[in-house]
């Protein structure tokens, strides 16, 4: 087990059994137990870093790659006890990097926690009814620990069930949290209290907004920038070029650096969800090796339950292809280049009938609408338009996956099922109701990115992230609206900046998404995976109180219905994880 480990403000008897836990797991002192103890294990994913001064002790786990204001000059750890002398714990806003930071003031008593927007490493705590603080890089090296009671989250299973995952502030473990992106936790002398980062993007970049063509170049150069100090420790690059947009750009800023490049690709028998062709033109056109990756049912199911070993369960279906395109990729090289982050930073615009269901019928009372919608269902002519109308809470019209809604889950688990203080509902309603592209922007990248973090982690590969750039980020969002949305027309400024490096012909073309076609999967060996992880035995052992209906989804799929395919697919990744972690009820 690899990871650190730390507590805070805890008795003389608790911390005694911590050390104890720690000690006989092979974890190695970081700092003197007392007020404050951390034990390290093993290789922390990442990499870790130690930094200490005075009264002042900071520990980082991933990569800092240069500050905002020198991006010339390869960043200096030291600097962080200057940084937080001078600025307080604001400067971790100002780094650039992927990373989480442990900070310690011993003449403060007070304890920082912190990772960055692009969520590449993680930090969990729990509290303790003494008040106390236990900490740790890695979800099941903290709930091992004897001082947390290891018992499945009721919230977190009804998230799980409505978004086929959990994000942050929570977990699927009762008690345990996990820092938000880009939020600072401090446990102080007044416990535990939260610091949001400043706003981006304040203010117009100029007083007369640049034209599309200076916007893109502008772009450009920053996202060239982003890249390049992002590979330049390393000889040898991977690009995941799915087709789209984001990886395009990026390949090409990579076949600049001179380096030796690979582009891969993972293709699908499928044809609706293959886009290797795409992919294929590009690399091309780049000059770049392209590989095209096939793999089998038996490579998938491997995939599959490699994944049930890990240590929170996320139905991402492209999750079994992320890992075995991972694995090879690791192969080629040691660094890769993501997209991840592109949606969220130039925007997405929501469909119209998304915006009319926010903005207007979700101010309708839900009976009425149910009522209304059934009407509808009777007249041939408006029965299309029942989306408008036919939801249930109004969070659920802009939801990625179809897990089960609240009401549905209220039924299976026999019980009043609140979402209010998932971290989705919490974005959702910060924003005007007629902010659609804005709200809509924010929801894509509360979504987790699970499949791409937790491969990295199996395999050692070092995944960047340009578009999460602070100059880049910042740029972007003191754009015009028009110059990243107009006419229809989604990251106009990213798409005219890339038309300068690749023909649009290319890569101008209708995108399918990242959709493993898992079917192909659940049905392998007459339906293994599903008669292994979603039997009876153990559906009937979630916890939730009406199984028949679970049963009964089930049953349907194996009959050859494929309406609730998504909710299969969910239950066997959940089956799976909780027969591996021995967590069924």
């Amino acid at each position: 087990m690899n990871g650190l480990l730390g507590g805070k403000d805890l008795g003389a008897g608790d911390l005694a059994r911590l050390a104890h836990f720690a000690e006989t797991r092979g974890g190695a002192p970081k700092y003197p137990p007392g007020r404050f103890a951390l034990w390290g294990f093993g290789s922390p994913v990442g990499g870790l870093r130690a930094v200490c001064g005075g009264a002042v002790h900071a520990w980082v786990l991933g990569d800092w790659f240069v500050p905002q204001s020198a991006r010339s000059k390869p960043f200096d750890p030291a600097q962080v006890l200057d940084a937080y002398r001078h600025a307080g714990h604001g400067w971790v806003w100002s780094v650039v990097g992927q990373f989480a930071l442990v900070l310690w003031d011993d003449a403060r008593r007070e304890l920082a926690l912190y990772r960055d927007d692009s969520s590449a490493q993680t930090l969990y705590y729990h509290r303790l009814p003494s008040g106390a603080l236990l900490f740790s890089d890695r979800l099941d090296l903290l709930v091992n620990c004897p001082l947390v009671p290891r018992r499945l989250s009721t919230h977190g299973l009804h998230e799980y069930l409505r978004f086929l995952d959990v994000s942050s502030p929570n977990t699927i473990y009762d008690g345990v949290h996990g820092t938000e992106p880009g939020v600072l936790c401090l446990h102080g002398r007044h416990g535990l209290h939260q610091l949001q980062p400043p706003a981006a993007g304040a203010g117009p970049i100029q007083d007369t907004p640049p034209t599309l063509d200076e916007a893109a170049a502008t772009l450009d150069a920053h996202l060239a920038a982003a890249v390049a100090v992002r590979t330049r420790d390393t000889d040898a690059l991977v690009a995941f070029l799915s087709g789209g947009v984001d990886s395009a750009y990026l390949c090409a800023l990579a076949a600049d650096l001179g380096k030796p490049l690979t582009a891969v690709t993972v293709g699908f028998d499928d044809a609706a969800a293959d886009e290797s062709h795409v992919a294929a033109g590009v690399a091309n056109a780049l000059g770049v090796p392209h590989h095209v990756l096939r793999f089998s049912p038996a490579q998938y199911r491997r995939a599959f339950e490699t994944l049930a070993a890990a240590e929170y369960p996320f139905a991402d279906p492209a999750g079994t292809p992320t890992l075995l395109a991972f694995e090879r990729a690791r192969e080629l090289a040691d660094t890769a280049l993501d997209g991840t982050g592109a949606d969220t930073l130039l925007g997405i615009m929501p469909a119209r009938h998304q915006r009319l269901a926010v903005q207007f019928a979700a101010r309708v009372p839900f009976a009425l609408r149910r009522a209304l919608a059934r009407a509808m269902a009777a007249v041939p002519r408006v029965r299309d338009y029942r989306p408008l109308l036919d939801f249930g809470d109004p969070e659920e019209v802009l939801m990625r996956w179809r897990g089960w809604s609240r009401r549905e889950i209220e039924r299976l688990c026999g019980r009043h099922v609140s979402l209010a203080e998932t971290r989705f509902y919490r974005v959702f309603r910060s924003f005007a109701h007629a902010d659609h592209m804005a709200r809509f922007s924010a929801l894509m990248g509360n979504l987790p990115d699970d499949r791409i973090h937790v491969a990295a982690a199996a395999t050692g590969l070092r995944v960047r992230f340009p578009f999460f750039d602070p100059p880049v980020v910042d740029y972007v969002w003191r754009l015009p609206v028009g110059l990243r949305y107009a006419d229809g027309v989604h990251k106009r400024v990213l798409k005219h900046a890339l038309a300068q490096r690749l023909p649009r012909s290319l890569w101008d073309v209708p995108k399918h998404g990242f959709d493993f076609p898992f079917d192909t999967l659940l049905a392998a060996d007459n339906y293994a995976l599903l008669r292994a992880h979603a039997d009876t035995p153990t559906l009937a052992r979630l916890g939730c109180a009406d199984t028949r209906a679970l049963r009964d989804t089930v049953t349907a799929y194996l009959a050859g219905s494929r309406q609730q395919r998504f909710r299969v697919w969910a239950l066997s990744v959940l089956g799976a994880w909780l027969q591996r972690h021995g967590l069924l009820a």
